[in-house]
């Protein structure tokens, strides 16, 4: 008896992880994760299913992430979005610079934040997202940086190709110090005009369970798709 046997799943390679989507269970939850278990260890599954989860952390499998998958239809823009302006005080860029981005970067996710890695490099982590490594090729039109004129770059959002005609907002961030200036909402309006310009049909992205910046995607516009729980299989 296979995967495909007791469950609708499908499968992807995204940022060098091994990744089975299980869309919906043909057999008891216990019954899936005896398979799941035995056929794709490695791999990171992804369910919505909380007894599915249950089961396969009781036998060895580790939670990697509760999150929110949202996604833009790019189709439908509405128009001036290009030309979002920025604040006053406030410049908008495509030219990413990562070293002056670091300190933002680190301070949008402090200890206790969902998104929160301790040992995480993150001027080499942004050099990785602006190259095109994590997930696929950089889309510069979908890619921004805002600058104050007292702090310089204090925030910005990163969209990579996730197989044409889908693309995926790997990251968005403003520093503590400018929140609650509707930075984000700007950056997001631009990176998603910026993907329709370069012929995508459909942003997607994935936001940790308890994140606040949950509430800037739904005040865009994004759709929620599902929730569900990544679990790293031994």
């Amino acid at each position: 008896m296979s995967i495909e046997d007791v469950a609708e799943v499908f499968y992807d390679d995204a940022g060098g992880v091994r990744w089975v989507i299980v869309k919906k269970l043909r057999a008891p939850a216990a019954d899936v994760a005896g398979v799941a278990l035995r056929e794709l260890s490695g791999h990171r599954l992804v369910t919505e299913d909380d007894a599915l989860v249950d089961v396969l952390v009781a036998d060895g499998g580790t939670i990697q992430r509760r999150g929110h998958d949202y996604e833009y239809d790019l189709r439908a823009v509405p128009s001036g979005w290009a030309e979002t302006p920025a604040p006053q005080g406030f410049q908008l860029s495509c030219d990413l610079d990562p070293e002056a981005l670091a300190e933002a970067h680190t301070l949008a996710n402090p200890p206790g934040h969902p998104d929160h890695e301790p040992s995480l490099d993150h001027v080499e982590d942004l050099r990785a997202m602006v190259a095109g490594k994590v997930i696929g090729a950089n889309v510069p039109t979908a890619t921004w940086q805002i600058s104050s004129d007292e702090d310089g770059p204090c925030g910005a959002v990163l969209v990579s190709d996730r197989r044409h005609p889908l693309c995926w907002v790997l990251d968005v961030f403003v520093h503590p110090r400018h929140q609650g200036r509707g930075l984000g909402g700007v950056l997001l309006r631009r990176s998603v005009a910026g993907a329709a310009e370069a012929g995508y049909e459909t942003l997607g992205l994935v936001v940790s369970d308890g994140n606040p910046a949950r509430r800037a995607y739904d005040a865009v516009g994004f759709r929620h798709l599902r929730s569900g729980t990544n679990v790293d299989l031994p």
